[in-house]
């Protein structure tokens, strides 16, 4: 009889989850915020990325630190520091300390996320990893889709962020908290191994492991770029309502890990990954084509179901092709590919746009999920 899933630590680890997730997602009218402090837009532009900034630089340093038995002690010094920065940026009016504030944001939110990855593969059976990270990737979407509609139904102007933010502490206290009630695995009293140093040195001489990573990096490249310049794509060819595109795919995203998680293991990870990496770059590809609304949410359809699969899958193959010991570390580099992607997407976006146009930009962002596609190709059957 397989493993059970859904356990009591599994479920408390996606609660903690869910709680950091929240906070980043009431940041949503963030922008609208900052203009009414009356911070200038390039000062505005440079705070709303400045705690994916933070994440970038600091997690490398702080990967081979964090172990299974060192995770509990770094999960709760990032609760504590994401607690004090949101009461200090809720505070904040002026544009140096709500930067610093923000950096701050960042650095306490990676702690807690790197340090609930190493506590998460304990509890992960491997023949259900493509149906975990569809879990656990479904848990970090679901701010994104309520939250906007809370602050909707409720009112809540973008002038009272600040007391949000200040309140939202409690959400990361509460992250911390509950660690007392999450029960202790054998392997936090064994010696670290495989996560130093070396052993990213060694995850990163790895050759389906590098391929993989490298595929994760270009997927989120791809995504990041799609998700910051559709606006004004649709601003520009005159659609109607192009905002609701990225509202369609993450619902799509949402129903695919809710109702097709149990998928993931049933069939061949790798063949899934490449094909549902084709669908989302053919989708990608094909919005400068749409013509009107209809099309264009036809293909948020198509990206949604490409996303929402590939997304969790990759994350699965990470795991499958890492040893025991060191799925701690590779997920927390994969989520620095991640960071990378969300990084380098904007980016390349802002340096093809005056010079190829939307064209450009889009037929971009589609080719590198095909070369992501490829890389997966690459991985060896076996190592699977």
């Amino acid at each position: 009889m397989p493993n059970p899933l859904l356990t009591r630590p599994f479920l408390l680890l996606c609660s903690q989850f869910l709680a950091v997730s929240t906070i980043v997602a009431l940041f949503f009218p963030l922008q609208e915020y900052l203009t009414l402090l009356g911070m200038p837009a390039a000062s505005a532009g440079f705070i709303l990325g400045a705690d994916a900034l933070a994440a970038l630089i600091v997690q490398p340093f702080i990967t081979p630190l964090i172990t299974a038995r060192t995770a509990r002690r770094w999960l709760l010094a990032g609760a504590l520091i994401l607690a004090l920065a949101l009461v200090m940026e809720g505070g904040s009016s002026g544009e140096f300390a709500f930067t610093a504030a923000r950096l701050l944001q960042g650095t306490g939110f990676i702690c807690v996320v790197a340090a609930i990855m190493p506590l998460f593969v304990l509890c992960i059976p491997r023949e259900m990893s493509g149906r975990a990270f569809g879990w656990i990737s479904l848990v970090r979407l679901v701010p994104y889709a309520v939250v906007p509609l809370l602050f909707d139904l409720f009112k809540v102007a973008p002038a009272a962020l600040g007391g949000v933010i200040r309140w939202s502490a409690l959400l990361a206290l509460l992250a911390g908290a509950l660690l007392w009630l999450l029960p202790r695995f054998p392997q936090e009293q064994e010696p670290a191994s495989g996560t130093s140093f070396a052993g990213i040195r060694n995850s990163l001489a790895d050759r389906s492991l590098l391929l993989l990573f490298a595929a994760t990096v270009l997927l989120y490249a791809g995504y990041a770029a799609t998700f910051f310049y559709l606006k004004g794509f649709g601003r520009a060819a005159g659609l109607a309502n192009s905002g609701l595109f990225f509202t369609l795919a993450t619902v799509m995203m949402m129903l695919v890990r809710l109702f097709g998680g149990s998928l993931f293991d049933r069939f061949d990870k790798r063949r899934m990954t490449m094909i549902f990496l084709l669908l989302s770059a053919t989708g990608t590809g094909l919005i400068l084509s749409a013509s009107n609304a209809a099309i264009l949410l036809a293909l948020a359809v198509l990206c949604g179901i490409g996303w929402g699969v590939v997304m969790p899958l990759l994350n699965a193959l990470i795991f499958d092709v890492s040893q025991p010991e060191t799925r701690g570390l590779n997920q927390n580099l994969g989520l620095l590919m991640l960071q990378c992607g969300f990084f380098l997407g904007p980016l390349s976006g802002g340096w093809l746009l005056p010079r190829g146009g939307y064209p450009a930009l889009f037929g971009a962002a589609a080719g590198v999920q095909l070369l992501a596609a490829v890389l997966v190709l690459l991985v060896r059957n076996r190592d699977v």
